[in-house]
């Protein structure tokens, strides 16, 4: 982000805070990655000028994204900090309330507590952060209440980049104690860390042979939330070269094939090359012809584990079809994680026979449950998997793990 940028918002953010002084506690939602071009910690220095304005005695509670790369400053400005407890992020809500129970309590007298910090000496690519997965599962259930984990944001070429945790307790010996036995089990489980990508060819060959059942390719390094373009072609050509029937794709940002679509309306071809817009060096468009199967508004609410009952609007969408492989265009970047996607274009997510998702690991709540498998795609995006392949300048933090592709 320009600093320019924050200092607008911050200000406008001090100027609320300012004007409704005097208050009895401060809470914060935010997300706990923010960087400019001037301030590598900008959450940080927004938790700093929170506290110039309310002064030493009056309580701030943070709620942050489990992507947080949590710094000193933020533990020492924030009296209490809450993080999400899940990747996919399905406890969201549960997280605010958490803290907004812990601001409540501060403010009506409860002792600050006691806080230690601590730093992972690595960094982990987002596949192997998802929490229901080993070794990240064994590590919440060890961490106690009083502990907050953050796994951070990888792809942040900052100095605080990478997982961290931060105790609190009743006394420093205490927090201390604590936060350096749960230190002892993060490094002892870095080895652990793996994650297993397959190449497109192998991926969609492997889900074509697979027995009857639903198989999830996960093109993970194109994951919009994560920074991806949403409109990567390295999957979809491999689908379409293989003739993959009954494949589906969620899906690719292109918001001309989707006005194409609707205008031209069901059952119409196509001669248009899809996706490879925004970043054609990892993919040409796809060529056509493109059979219009189904359109709609884009306009729909949230079923997912994550947005469920939130009102959604991609701008128009359609469903196209090509040699047995069909692909969602939407003029908007969404996240494979809201199933409710596919159900407005009149489809049943858990019948298709291969779903393609855009996603690095929040497709897991909408889609693991009903999945016979799910395989993990090396196909080219901007969202690495493989840090070891990025060329960090900031980075205090080495990569972890294995990543085989």
């Amino acid at each position: 982000m320009r600093h320019s940028a924050f200092e607008e918002l911050a200000a406008a953010i001090i100027a609320d805070l300012r004007a409704a002084l005097p208050v009895d506690g401060v809470f914060l939602e935010l997300h706990g990655a923010m960087a400019t071009t001037e301030d590598d910690d900008a959450e940080g220095a927004l938790l700093e000028m929170v506290r110039d304005v309310v002064g030493p005695t009056v309580p701030i509670v943070a709620a942050l994204d489990l992507h947080a790369n949590l710094s000193a400053r933020m533990v020492a400005v924030a009296d209490l900090i809450s993080a999400y407890l899940t990747y996919p992020h399905v406890d969201m809500a549960d997280t605010g309330a958490r803290a907004m129970a812990h601001l409540l309590d501060l403010a009506k007298g409860a002792a600050r507590p006691a806080k230690a910090f601590r730093q992972m000496p690595y960094l982990l690519p987002l596949v192997a952060q998802a929490t229901a997965a080993e070794p990240m599962r064994r590590l919440y259930t060890a961490a106690g209440a009083d502990t907050v984990l953050t796994l951070g944001f990888p792809l942040a070429d900052v100095p605080d980049a990478g997982p961290a945790l931060v105790v609190y307790a009743d006394s420093q010996d205490e927090a201390d104690s604590v936060a350096d036995t749960a230190l002892e089990l993060w490094i002892a489980a870095e080895p652990e860390f793996d994650a297993q990508l397959t190449q497109p060819v192998l991926a969609v060959a492997r889900a074509m042979t697979a027995p009857r059942g639903l198989i999830v390719l996960a093109d993970v390094q194109d994951n919009p939330g994560g920074g991806g373009s949403n409109d990567t072609t390295g999957l979809l050509r491999a689908l379409v070269d293989a003739r993959a029937t009954g494949a589906l794709m969620v899906h690719i940002t292109d918001a001309d094939a989707a006005q194409a679509a609707t205008a031209a309306g069901v059952g119409a071809d196509l001669d248009i090359g899809i996706g490879g817009i925004a970043d054609p060096d990892t993919g040409a468009p796809v060529p056509g012809p493109w059979r219009v199967v189904a359109t709609g508004d884009g306009r729909f609410t949230g079923t997912g584990p994550m947005y469920a009952g939130s009102a959604i609007d991609m701008g128009p969408v359609a469903l196209l079809e090509q040699s047995g492989v069909q692909v969602i265009v939407a003029g908007k970047r969404m996240q494979a994680s809201e199933p409710a996607l596919i159900r407005h274009l009149g489809l049943e997510p858990a019948q298709v026979k291969i779903l393609c998702v855009k996603s690095s690991v929040h497709f897991r709540g909408a889609y693991a449950d009903m999945a016979r498998d799910i395989i993990l795609v090396a196909a080219p995006g901007r969202v690495a998997m493989d840090l070891a392949t990025l060329s960090y300048t900031k980075s205090r933090r080495r990569s972890a793990g294995h990543l085989n592709q």
